[in-house]
């Protein structure tokens, strides 16, 4: 069994600052230097560097958190499959979706679960760049997103199979596209463009630029990201400006926004996605759902 005190070096590994260590863990900084300090001793290596002014974790320190880091997750994990039997569950899997792709997958896992009652499904969402992280590191085991997010894997590390299709469309309210008589380059060049994109990653900015200038010849000057669907749409909503979402977005069919089609109506074809080496029998009972193998 992991010792809980192990929180406190993880902890102050990534904040480095005893303090903010202390306040997280509801402890006071005399108990996380002791815990500190023991297991230095323990180990018989110093993990960080002390001074008046700051702490950094030695080269020692930072290999011992990478490590420990892994375990503790893997830990975690174990835990939660123990209660997943306990509760006479005849199996877990842990599934990850993109910010958009809960809009087109309930009656996916809706029909899943009804045929598969004793399984217990845990559904997480994420950008895809943490998505694509966390299946590599097996905290997911199977992941729904663009097909996009496996150019993040080499061909020979995943499998995958498409799930569904759908086009994007850009969006915005219907008094801001009168104003432009509708016309897309001109509401792109005058308007902001809200977007879920990351600075990289799969869904980058440099990828949402690419498809720009091959959907319309130009890339507009503003440009802003934001975290959520929900806080892209209250932006177009609030007419501070417009959004490229995929066609299945429920919240777009409002008849206070316009969608237009992206020039060339290509459609995005959203994957399931799991490690080759991931021998999870649900994750792959899932892989095959509607294939005729499962």
């Amino acid at each position: 069994m992991i010792n809980k005190k192990i929180d406190y070096f993880l902890t102050l590994a990534e904040c480095l600052n005893f303090t903010q260590a202390a306040a997280k863990h509801s402890v006071s900084q005399t108990a996380i230097s002791q815990y500190i300090a023991a297991l230095e001793d323990k180990l018989g290596v110093k993990l960080f560097k002390r001074s008046s002014h700051s702490v950094s974790l030695t080269e020692a320190g930072a290999f011992y958190y990478e490590r420990v880091k892994f375990i503790r997750k893997y830990y975690d994990d174990t835990e939660k499959r123990l209660h997943a039997i306990d509760e006479l569950y005849s199996g877990y899997v842990k599934v990850g979706i993109g910010l958009y792709e809960y809009c087109n997958t309930e009656d996916f896992f809706g029909a899943f679960l009804k045929a598969h009652p004793a399984i217990k499904v845990d559904i997480f969402q994420y950008a895809y760049s943490e998505l694509t992280q966390k299946l590599k590191t097996g905290e997911l085991d199977i992941i729904v997103a663009d097909s996009i997010c496996e150019q993040a894997f080499r061909k020979e590390d995943y499998r995958s199979r498409t799930l569904f299709e759908a086009p994007n469309y850009l969006v915005a309210d219907k008094t801001v596209a009168e104003k432009y008589d509708n016309s897309l380059v001109d509401i792109l060049r005058e308007e902001y463009l809200i977007t879920t994109c990351e600075n990289s990653g799969p869904s980058s900015l440099e990828m949402l630029r690419t498809l720009l200038q091959e959907s319309f010849g130009f890339v507009p000057e503003n440009i802003v990201q934001t975290n959520s669907i929900g806080a892209q749409l209250l932006m177009v909503r609030s007419r501070h400006g417009v959004a490229i979402v995929p066609g299945f977005i429920k919240e777009t069919e409002d008849e206070d926004l316009v969608r237009f089609p992206l020039p060339g109506g290509k459609s995005v074809k959203y994957n399931l996605i799991k490690l080759a080496e991931n021998d999870n029998p649900i994750a792959k009972l899932i892989m095959d759902v509607g294939t005729g193998k499962n």
